[in-house]
């Protein structure tokens, strides 16, 4: 809870730092030019990795197995390259890059999608999941037909996602349920792809948070660790409130997270962190790049004045994603590392053989184990006594999920086309040992009946709950052991990751 200071001297050591943070404007800015000139030769090194990426991407597209992949991921060994040179027999026919891309803008994430067979547990399919048989003429004329394209989308769990949203009355929304280990999307759902589509960026609000407090930790724990002193309503900002008062408001960076203190992180912004470390912190979590293919990268903007950046670090301007960079983001706090999202599990021509599609690249980590563990204990606050508080509580004020933990972050910022507030939730759960992650996005009108994270709540209480209770296991019905495919050579990962 906060506790007010009423005089107006440091009375303590942190008091006495908090204080030493106060920075003129002219110094900040000599500070940041000096900056950029160091970062001079690292940009002239950035653009030649950038070119060496794009030649990459050209062979993403023409080549998306092999030499390619060893180039992007060090780790590439023995057993990947087994299952690759299986999918390259040479009786297997492969999709051309024009078709390539029709395959993924396939997104079965309307309603539609609930029309859809799943499959059984036969031909080494995952049972459950929902698939579809395309004309071959649609993809590949080469190919004898129809082509089948198995989902990684839990048929079951899409259903219950969709029912929520109506129960809701949702009538603008994303939800994407994803596991963090392997990168499966086990439901990915739409209510309305013309006016409000996944596969566009929207305003990121204080999602941002997240990523703001871990560089700072990473960068400047001493100061990111410090108590954080404000003035007035934690959420108004001004040019004035981007550096610590003299006497105030006095929370943690725990509470700061849990309440979603505007004026807290804009001042860890702007004194733990500044403009470039910033933007390379948001690129680094692969906000700058593109999450999966059919989907845009993300939009970070930041002004020369400090005031912009304290914008940009707390959420009220500069930052657009889309709702797959924040289901990718809540994966990062399961074990510190960036997973790109897939949702199809593998295709087959018509012949029942393997079509070989482009795998993910291996997870990179950006965080530390114990910094992500850190973090997740810290956003636990966000549902137990935060902004997601009412949304995890039941009847009586009982936890919604009984004993399981979430870990979460709410973001909610006005916004235009569609016009109105956007809602966000981006959680993982078991919070001390995480098995789901889950993002959605609302667009909210004057009048609604369901938020954002209590639409989260439902969905996760459809994987975590049953009649006989709230337990981790019950998520094993939509998830499978993470090797299990692969070691089989069952199926192949869909996507490329290509994590900058």
């Amino acid at each position: 809870m906060s506790s007010r200071n009423g005089g107006g001297r440091a009375s303590g050591p942190d008091e006495r730092v908090c204080a030493g943070l106060v920075l003129g404007s002219s110094r900040w800015r000599n500070d940041q030019l000096a900056r950029r000139r160091r970062m001079t030769r690292r940009g002239q090194v950035t653009l030649a990795s950038l070119g060496l990426a794009f030649v990459l991407a050209l062979g993403w597209l023409v080549e998306p197995f092999g030499a390619v992949r060893a180039a992007l991921n060090p780790e590439y060994d023995v057993a990947a390259a087994a299952i690759e040179a299986r999918f390259q027999e040479p009786d297997v026919d492969s999709l051309s890059p024009a078709a390539l891309r029709a395959l993924f803008e396939r997104l079965p994430v309307t309603r539609a999608s609930l029309e859809l067979p799943a499959t059984d547990a036969g031909g080494g399919a995952t049972p459950g999941r929902i698939y579809e048989n395309v004309a071959a003429a649609e993809l590949s004329p080469r190919m004898s037909g129809p082509i089948r394209v198995e989902y990684t989308l839990d048929a079951e769990l899409t259903k219950d996602v969709f029912s929520i949203l109506k129960r809701g009355r949702v009538a603008l929304g994303n939800v994407v349920v994803m596991e963090p280990e392997t990168g499966r999307v086990l439901a990915y759902a739409a209510t309305d792809m013309e006016h409000f589509p996944p596969t566009r960026s929207y305003p990121a609000a204080s999602l941002v948070k997240v990523i703001t407090a871990a560089a700072a930790l990473d960068r400047a724990p001493d100061t990111a660790r410090l108590p954080c002193r404000y003035r007035g309503s934690p959420y108004r900002l001004t040019p004035a409130r981007i550096d610590p008062p003299s006497n105030g408001n006095t929370v943690s960076l725990r509470r700061a997270l849990a309440t979603s203190n505007n004026q807290c992180f804009a001042q860890l912004a702007v004194h733990a962190l500044g403009a470039q470390p910033l933007l390379d912190a948001l690129g680094r979590f692969g906000w700058l790049s593109s999450p999966a293919p059919a989907h845009p990268a993300g939009v970070a903007e930041v002004g020369e004045e400090r005031y912009d950046v304290g914008r940009l670090g707390c959420g009220l301007a500069g930052s657009r994603i889309t709702p797959l960079h924040a289901v990718q983001l809540a994966s990062t706090l399961a074990h510190g590392e960036l997973v790109a999202p897939r949702w199809i599990e593998r295709v087959l021509d018509g012949d029942g053989r393997n079509v070989p599609v482009p795998e993910t690249g291996l997870p990179r980590r950006v965080l530390s184990q114990k910094l992500s563990a850190e973090l997740r204990d810290m956003l636990v606050d966000t549902t137990r006594s935060g902004t997601a508080r009412r949304a995890f509580r039941g009847r009586g004020g009982r936890p919604l999920l009984g004993p399981i933990a979430v870990a979460g972050k709410t973001g909610s910022l006005s916004g235009k086309d569609p016009d109105g507030r956007y809602e966000w939730f981006i959680g993982v759960a078991p919070a001390e040992n995480p098995r789901i992650a889950v993002a959605t996005v609302l667009v909210q009108d004057d009048l609604w009946w369901r938020n954002a994270s209590q639409v989260a709540a439902d969905v996760l209480k459809a994987v975590f709950c049953s009649r006989e209770g709230c337990r981790a296991e019950n998520a094993s019905r939509f998830t499978e052991p993470a090797s299990a495919a692969a070691v089989a050579g069952v199926g192949s990962p869909a996507t490329s990751s290509r994590l900058n």
